[in-house]
């Protein structure tokens, strides 16, 4: 038997189990990543990506490797009945305050083998194919973990944290005896990708709210394209994988003649949520975690979120910084997300999939009175999106939720610069660590020698940002940063690695509000 030592196992390289390997690289972690398949997925099916993942991927230094597979063009999603008449949309045109478009499409398997190459790159962290998880055991010293390759050898593995990212049926969660719970959907859906030249400029994003048929299309970019039809009572999944059927579903929006079909499959889906995502040592993240309807285009991105909030604080205790408390704020600030975000999808789905007629006409008469007050109608769309479109955190490692508008906020990414022509995306400059910035001050002169000393040694950055920055500092090119910083006052603001704030705070309270910013990281 091999036996074989590291600071963090991973289970499943999936894209959520990538990225957590990537971001504990940038932190110096060793770690091993577990899959059992020969490599990484080549079907295409997570196709939403926002712009909270595309910042994860700018922190991991592999935004640009991707962006050719990423289609950013979907501004505009509009839900319309059977008849064509709009109900209502989401219009995102120019809200990019996190650096990115807010809702992108991306071809995942491309995404997935450039993050699999490139852990290659990763000093101290090693993805092994063909390894599948037997069972595992743990105690107050670490975890032990046995598996198995493909020649059937033996492997055992001592960690000190393991992380189960290994898809709906995850064996780590299964073998910790955890529950989903939530809700199956009543009726399948038929899935197609497809390659189109000819419809390459239709709409980029539509939903059928047809109670004959619901459906959906989104473009992928390159030509390509999905295809979502609800199935109807009494159909089966031979009767929609019809090449001749499915040439009749497309055929009102596209020349089936010039389609070719990647992908057809037919799938259920499932709202429900892991009780508990921690257990000791071991945690679930990603589907291992929850499961979210695909209406909003969420799933993907919520494990993404995951692995984000749990990477640094997993490295805080690895290194030593931080006690172990810490991390019992990850299903704390993460929980509560998720469900909302398995929440809006089922909103949006029980506008889609209603196929009573009577229940149609009444949402459609809802809405026809509701789109006489514009406001209304956009009232209605942000307040549905609101767990996507302004990220915050009402609980965890933040001090004083309420006490400023931004705390717990997650910060926007302007472009800063002295100027236009050398602004770079604000990331750039903050690092991969904690930052402070102070905006339109310099915490090197607002923070006492000490106090910038204690944070330093944590690996802080610090910034001077804002309007009336000195030569050495930067300003906010987009002037977005105005938005979240009220009356644009002097303040400076204590930044996580994930880039939300801890804390704000000004010279006189600097030394209690960073105090307590230190007690809720647990620092040692």
């Amino acid at each position: 038997m091999k036996q074989y030592q590291t600071s963090v196992v991973i289970i499943g390289a999936g894209p959520a189990g990538l990225t957590l390997a990537h971001l504990l690289a940038s932190y110096n972690i060793d770690t091993i990543l577990l899959e059992q398949q020969a490599q990484t997925t080549d079907e295409p099916r997570a196709i939403g990506i926002d712009s909270e993942t595309l910042r994860t991927m700018q922190a991991i230094d592999l935004v640009d490797d991707i962006k050719e597979e990423v289609f950013s063009h979907l501004e505009l999603t509009d839900y319309v009945n059977a008849e064509g008449k709009v109900l209502f949309n989401f219009d995102t045109r120019g809200y990019e305050p996190y650096g990115f478009p807010l809702m992108n499409t991306f071809e995942q398997p491309v995404v997935d083998r450039v993050l699999a190459n490139k852990l290659s790159d990763c000093e101290g962290v090693e993805l092994w194919f063909n390894h599948t998880l037997r069972h595992f055991q743990q105690d107050d010293q670490g975890v032990t973990v046995y598996a198995e390759n493909a020649q059937g050898e033996q492997i055992t593995i001592s960690a000190q944290y393991l992380v189960g990212c290994d898809g709906g049926r995850s064996t780590v969660r299964n073998q910790l005896g955890i529950e989903m719970t939530g809700e199956s959907n009543e009726f399948p859906w038929l899935v197609i990708d497809t390659i189109d030249p000819g419809f390459d400029d239709g709409f980029s994003s539509r939903f059928f709210c047809d109670p004959q048929r619901p459906g959906m299309t989104i473009n992928t970019g390159k030509q390509r394209r999905r295809w979502e039809w609800m199935l109807m009572p009494g159909e089966t999944a031979a009767d929609l994988l019809d090449d001749n059927v499915i040439a009749n579903l497309i055929g009102p929006y596209t020349d089936p003649s010039q389609v070719t079909v990647r992908r057809k499959r037919v799938y259920n889906f499932a709202a429900i949520i892991a009780e508990r995502w921690q257990e000791g040592r071991v945690f679930l993240a990603g589907d291992a975690a929850h499961m979210t309807p695909p209406f909003a285009g969420q799933g993907l991105n919520s494990g993404m979120r995951d692995v984000r909030n749990l990477s640094w604080k997993l490295a805080m205790v690895v290194n030593g910084v931080a006690s172990p408390a810490l991390l019992e704020t990850y299903v704390e600030e993460r929980w509560n997300h998720a469900r909302e975000l398995i929440q809006f999808a089922l909103d949006l789905g029980e506008q889609i999939q209603p196929i009573d007629p009577q229940k149609a006409a009444e949402r459609d008469t809802f809405f026809f009175e509701l789109r006489k007050d514009p406001n209304a109608v956009e009232e209605f769309a942000n307040g549905m999106a609101a767990s996507i479109r302004a990220r915050a955190l009402d609980k965890g490692v933040v001090v004083g939720v309420g006490e400023n508008p931004l705390n717990g906020q997650l910060l926007y990414q302007p472009k800063v610069g002295l100027n236009p022509e050398n602004a770079v995306p604000l990331d750039e400059i903050l690092g991969k660590g904690f930052s402070i910035v102070g905006h339109n001050c310099d915490p090197e002169q607002e923070l006492s020698s000490q106090t910038i000393a204690q944070w330093k040694n944590l690996g802080a950055t610090l910034v001077a940002l804002g309007d009336n920055s000195d030569a050495n500092g930067y300003r906010d090119q987009s002037g977005i940063l105005t938005e979240q910083i009220p009356n644009n006052e002097k303040i400076m603001v204590l930044v996580r690695p994930d880039k939300f704030c801890l804390a704000t705070f000004n010279a006189q309270t600097a030394d209690n509000t960073l105090a307590q910013a230190a007690e809720l990281l647990h620092l040692l």
